[in-house]
C-alpha cells in the first residue's frame, strides 16, 4: 500500500497513540477489573518550576523573609491556613477547599542528597526510589502491578497527555495515555487505518502481530472513548 506524505502526517498521531493503550477498553467490562469504590484519585503534575515557598508561605519564618527580601510574600498579603502557614492569594479556591476539610497540604517533602538535574529529579520523584537507585517503574505503575493481577489491562489509570510518564509504568501493567478523544476518533476513521486493522490480524513475527492487533483494538474502540468523554460535560473553565 502506498500513501502520500500528507496522509501519513495527518494520521500519524493515531499510530503513536495506539501503542500506548492496546485493547484497554475491553477491560472496562471484565469482572476481574479493579473494584471501584466511588472515589477517584486525581494527580496534577506541575512539570514547570513551581515556587513552593511562595505557594505555601511560612509566614512566621524569619529566614524565609531575610533570604527572599525581594520576592517574599507578607502575611497580610496571603491567606492564612494556620498560625504559621498561609497560601498564595491567587489560590483562594484552594483555601475554600482547605476550610471545608477537602484539602490537605504535605509540606517540606523531599529526599536526602537531592539531585540537581531536572530530568533525573523527575525520574526519582516519579519512581519513588532513592536518589542512588535507577528503576524503570513508577510508584503508580507498581500499584497497578499489585492491585490488577488478573486485569486484561489497567484501564482504571488514565494519564491525560500524549506520552505515558514513568510514574504510570509498572513492570507488567501500565496506565493509558490519551489527550484528545475526538482527535483519536477522527484519525481512526481514516481508510488507511481501517484497512490495516481489517487485513492484518495475525502475523508470523510476534512484534508485528502485536502492533497490528494494537492498531485494530484502537480503531475499534476509539468511538467508545469519544462517546464516554462526552458523557459528563462540564461548564467549568480551567486554566491552560
Amino acid at each position: 500500500m502506498i500513501i502520500n506524505r500528507k496522509t501519513f502526517i495527518r494520521t500519524s498521531s493515531l499510530a503513536a497513540a495506539s501503542f500506548l493503550f492496546p485493547n484497554f477498553l475491553s477491560a472496562l467490562t471484565l469482572p476481574e477489573a479493579i473494584e471501584m469504590n466511588g472515589k477517584t484519585l486525581i494527580i496534577l503534575q506541575l512539570s514547570g518550576g513551581n515556587d513552593g515557598l511562595n505557594t505555601i508561605i511560612p509566614v512566621k519564618n524569619d529566614i524565609y523573609y531575610s533570604s527572599r527580601n525581594q520576592i517574599s510574600i507578607k502575611e497580610d498579603q496571603a491567606l492564612l491556613l494556620t498560625d504559621e502557614a498561609a497560601i498564595n492569594s491567587n489560590l483562594r479556591y484552594f483555601k475554600e477547599l482547605y476550610d471545608n476539610g477537602e484539602l490537605a497540604v504535605m509540606n517540606n517533602v523531599g529526599y536526602p542528597e537531592p539531585n540537581k538535574s531536572h530530568f533525573r529529579s523527575m525520574d526519582i520523584w516519579q519512581s519513588a526510589s532513592d536518589s542512588n537507585q535507577f528503576v524503570n517503574t513508577g510508584w503508580l505503575g507498581r500499584y497497578l502491578d499489585e492491585a490488577c493481577h488478573d486485569c486484561a489491562n489497567p484501564t482504571q489509570a488514565i494519564e491525560v497527555d500524549d506520552l505515558l510518564s514513568l510514574a504510570m509504568k509498572g513492570e507488567n501493567k501500565k496506565a493509558i495515555a490519551l489527550k484528545d478523544p475526538k482527535k483519536l476518533y477522527d484519525n481512526s476513521q481514516e481508510s488507511l487505518y481501517k484497512q490495516l486493522a481489517a487485513d492484518h490480524h495475525d502475523h508470523d513475527h510476534d512484534l508485528a502481530s502485536y502492533l497490528y492487533n494494537t492498531l485494530g483494538n484502537t480503531v475499534n474502540n476509539s468511538e467508545y472513548i469519544f462517546k464516554e468523554s462526552k458523557a459528563k460535560p462540564t461548564d467549568k473553565t480551567y486554566p491552560s
